[in-house]
């Protein structure tokens, strides 16, 4: 069936396939199939616009039949079975482009809605039941000129209530693992860098902006999955680097960050460890620091290190130590207070642990043992130097007892196998305005027996030697008389 072929003016005729109307049934169907074959394969059906030479070509066009009272009528195009092999396929495709022109576009849309939702668009494959589920593959072309094209997945608006969701989830697996979910950019070319990854709410203007949670599902018979966010190795500059900050806030107080290990609640608690890496053979291993930042008008922010108290066992031990070297010196420790230009700098204090129902702990402050051939570590305890005030003092002793005595206080030097012993030296301080200072020696009160006594005595003498002697004399003097010496008990009532 085709109409005759034109004249040189005018255009074909039409061919129109059409079921006549109706008033009150339905108006006729049309069908246009090919019949079966027994011994071969079913005819093709097949629908095609004729080429032309100029304006763009005819379009074809399958519309299902409107209906002013109920749902529109379906369109549906399914391929053929195959009842003992596979189903056939279904392309939908535009043609290649010209030399000087793009492909055609695919548009896949469910139409607009006035009172009601629109349209859904579902794309995806057959359940199996031996053997699995077909892929769905969305891959844009690759191109020689300009920038790849971008593949775009954007969730619904609305002008009244929350925005459509956007989920990806990889498929389930009842009776092992579910399926990865992986998002990647691609590998960078010859001459540039792969493309970044950017995982980010919007911005909001009235409300707070979205939060952004990557974890790990439970489990009831395995322990949680890792996460691991790590920076790719490189060969030249810098590592790449890691940055984790807090939200900014221009009326309130910034965004807490928090870093928290797994809570064991049968056993003990995951740890935390942060460390910088191994250095390589030319260089050192990267520096941790641990700081508040700054302020313009309040105090900066404080930085506490501890453990947590335990009810069945003893607190955690802080340790702070410096690592062993083999050239140069070793590294130092150093502990400063804060500075201030207007008042009192800051306070150091270190404090023994509190022994409620037995002794509190011990202080030791002690220099390392020495070497083969050097001198252990010299202890310096000495207050800052003053411009125009006293310097601080310097104050050691023992704490008060009520059922028992008071600490002992002992100053001595350590015994030597070489050379005279090292000395022990009480001197007060110097003035060169008025007079020096006092150095007092005075024994602990007794006040219901007596005061406690003062021993001055060389030690003994070795087999071959004498013991040291005493001197108890005053200075001398350029103008004025040398101190007197004076030797008595006090007086008794």
């Amino acid at each position: 069936i085709s109409s005759a072929n034109a004249g040189a003016s005018g255009g074909s005729g039409k061919l129109v396939f059409s079921s006549g109307t109706s008033v009150t049934g339905n108006s006729g169907a049309v069908l246009i199939g090919s019949g079966a074959a027994t011994e071969g394969q079913g005819g093709a059906v097949r629908v095609s616009v004729g080429s032309g030479t100029s304006a763009a070509g005819g379009s074809l066009s399958l519309r299902g039949g409107r209906s002013t009272a109920r749902t529109g009528g379906i369109l549906l195009a399914s391929s053929g079975e195959g009842t003992a092999s596979t189903s056939g396929l279904i392309i939908i495709s535009s043609s290649n482009g010209g030399s000087t022109g793009s492909s055609g576009r695919l548009v896949f849309s469910s139409g607009s809605a006035k009172g009601g939702n629109s349209g859904a668009i579902r794309i995806g494959s057959g359940a199996s039941t031996a053997g699995s589920g077909g892929s769905i593959i969305i891959a844009v072309g690759s191109g020689t000129s300009g920038a790849g094209g971008f593949v775009a997945i954007q969730s619904g608006r609305s002008t009244v209530v929350t925005g459509g969701a956007l989920s990806v989830e990889s498929g389930e697996g009842t009776a092992s693992s579910s399926g990865s979910i992986r998002v990647a950019s691609a590998n960078g070319g010859a001459a540039g860098g792969s493309g970044r990854l950017v995982f980010s709410s919007g911005s909001a203007k009235t409300g707070n902006s979205g939060s952004i949670m990557i974890g790990s599902g439970a489990t009831t018979a395995g322990r949680g999955g890792a996460i691991v966010v790590a920076v790719g190795s490189g060969t030249s500059g810098a590592g790449g680097a890691i940055q984790m900050q807090s939200g900014r806030s221009t009326a309130m107080t910034g965004g807490a960050l928090v870093v928290s290990s797994g809570e064991g609640t049968a056993s003990s608690s995951g740890s935390i460890l942060i460390v910088s890496s191994n250095a390589g053979a030319g260089g050192a291993s990267g520096a941790l620091v641990f700081s508040s930042g700054t302020s313009k008008t309040g105090n900066s922010g404080a930085l506490s290190i501890g453990s947590g108290v335990a009810t069945a066992g003893r607190g955690g031990s802080v340790s702070i130590t410096v690592g062993s070297g083999t050239s140069g010196a070793g590294g130092l420790i150093s502990i400063g207070a804060g500075r201030s230009t207007v008042k009192s700098g800051g306070l150091v204090s270190i404090s023994s642990g509190e022994g409620t129902a037995s002794s509190s702990g011990s202080i030791l402050i002690s220099s390392a043992n020495a070497g083969a051939s050097g001198g252990s570590g010299k202890l310096v305890f000495s207050s800052g130097t003053s411009v125009t005030g006293n310097s601080g003092t310097v104050v050691i002793g023992s704490g008060a007892a009520t059922a028992g005595q008071g600490g002992a206080v002992r100053v001595s030097v350590g015994s030597g196998t070489s050379a005279a012993g090292g000395a022990l030296s009480l001197s007060s301080g110097r003035s060169t305005a008025t007079t020096g200072g006092i150095l007092t020696a005075t024994s602990g009160e007794g006040t219901a027996s007596s005061s406690g006594v003062i021993v001055i005595s060389s030690a003994n003498g070795g087999s071959a030697g004498s013991s040291g002697r005493l001197v108890f004399s005053s200075g001398t003097a350029v103008t004025g008389n040398s101190g007197s010496v004076v030797l008595g008990s006090g007086a008794s009532t």
